[in-house]
């Protein structure tokens, strides 16, 4: 594979020179995707190492503040300290959104089953019952019911 893959794969923009990534995006992240080798890959940093070779353990980061962008010549390999202080200096740094109950990859309940163990537990159902049938801890029950865990669940 040649960096004319990635030519193909992109619109330059004459304003900023940026070689923005014209297909998949990742929805979370905003950086372009592409499968290489199997597997999925950040399209910018499969750029940066067809121009300049493999970046090793470093990241590889955008001085032109665009995620899209796989212009060799606004990428440099570095670490997630300078990545922030770009991302601050280019107005584009933000938290991650913080994804709760259900939209959380790791969640194990939904928002309906906490309001059903709400009720059933205000009811009088033991707090274990409902842990064994939930798949959670007893403990976790309890916090459910004490609205310390999903507090937002009416």
């Amino acid at each position: 594979m040649t960096l004319d893959y990635i030519r193909e794969r992109v619109e330059v923009d004459p304003a900023t020179g940026c070689w923005v990534w014209s297909l998949c995006v990742n929805k979370v992240t905003g950086y372009g995707v592409t499968r290489w080798e199997g597997k999925a890959r950040n399209a910018h940093r499969l750029a940066y190492k067809l121009a300049n070779g493999d970046p090793g353990p470093l990241q590889v980061n955008h001085c032109c503040g665009n995620r899209r962008c796989c212009n060799p010549d606004h990428l440099y390999a570095g670490t997630q300290k300078q990545n922030i202080a770009d991302a601050i200096r280019h107005g584009t740094h933000s938290k991650p959104p913080r994804l709760r109950g259900s939209e959380n990859g790791f969640s194990k309940l939904t928002e309906d089953e906490v309001r059903d163990i709400r009720r059933r537990h205000a009811a009088g159902e033991a707090g274990r019952a409902l842990a064994r049938e939930f798949g959670v801890s007893a403990t976790s029950i309890r916090r459910i019911h004490r609205r310390q865990a999903w507090a937002w669940v009416d």
